[in-house]
């Protein structure tokens, strides 16, 4: 009994130690590099601008929420965070288009292929879909298997998704810790990518992990609060709608789609 009880504590000092270097003593190292060093990297600091980004959005959030006594300033600044990289990832597909039609005319009509397309292809590509996946979850576009879900009522359906958030969020905490470890390791052996001769660095592109899971963990937190409000009975706030959508819910009719179909002959 006494050697399970030791296992079992050591196991959550483990954990513990994890989660600390993690979230607190790993991060840390960032801010006191750019600090000190004045000739820190510019991803060195972007993770910086980033990190304090995810900090500010925070205590901003909380500090309106205590002032007006409500959680949508909390829930609206966070969401605010996670749009802004859910749009700077739409951005992103501008530059993986520029570099693509570059490379094609280089090597079709030049006859002179770029030796970092296909990186750049992947690491842009990639980018676009790790800022994507909490704007995803905000205007609630992942998917879902919905044919009873649809049919609830507003109360059943807040039950039925923070059961499915409270189980995601410790599952995203060790996610985080773990992207953050996998980034922080090739951060500090210097790793490249080792896939074409142009061998770049890979770590900054690891990175782009860490936003994802951070951003997502935010969001879910978010979702968490939503459905409890509204099982208290409290109006929560929507997400502003996606261009061209009237409404952030699935469920409901692309407007722009349906003025398509009205305008179809008879």
């Amino acid at each position: 009994m006494l050697e399970m009880g030791g296992k079992f504590f050591t196991f959550v000092g483990d954990i513990t130690r994890f989660f600390s270097q993690s979230f607190f003593e790993e991060p840390a190292f960032f801010f006191s590099r750019v600090i000190d060093a004045p000739t820190s990297s510019f991803y060195e600091i972007l993770f910086v601008l980033f990190l304090t980004g995810v900090v500010v959005t925070l205590a901003w959030g909380v500090i309106a929420a205590m002032i007006q006594v409500s959680f949508n300033p909390l829930i609206q600044s966070i969401e605010s965070y996670v749009r802004f990289f859910g749009k700077l990832g739409a951005w992103v597909i501008v530059l993986l288009i520029i570099s693509m039609v570059y490379e094609v005319i280089a090597r079709y009509i030049f006859e002179a292929p770029t030796k970092w397309a296909f990186e750049v292809a992947y690491m842009l590509m990639g980018t676009v879909f790790m800022f994507g996946i909490a704007y995803c979850l905000q205007m609630r576009r992942h998917i879902r298997v919905d044919f009873l879900f649809a049919q609830a009522n507003d109360k059943t359906k807040a039950v039925i998704d923070l059961v499915g958030y409270v189980v995601l969020v410790p599952m995203l905490l060790w996610l985080t810790a773990g992207v953050w470890d996998y980034f922080f390791q090739a951060y500090r052996v210097n790793e490249t990518s080792g896939e074409s001769a142009w061998n770049p660095i890979i770590w900054p592109f690891k990175f782009t992990f860490v936003i994802a899971f951070v951003l997502l963990l935010l969001q879910v937190i978010v979702e968490v609060l939503k459905n409890i409000l509204t099982l208290l009975g409290y109006k929560v706030p929507d997400p502003l709608p996606v261009e061209g959508l009237s409404s952030t819910n699935p469920n409901e009719p692309n407007p722009l789609i349906s003025e398509e179909i009205s305008r179809e002959p008879r």
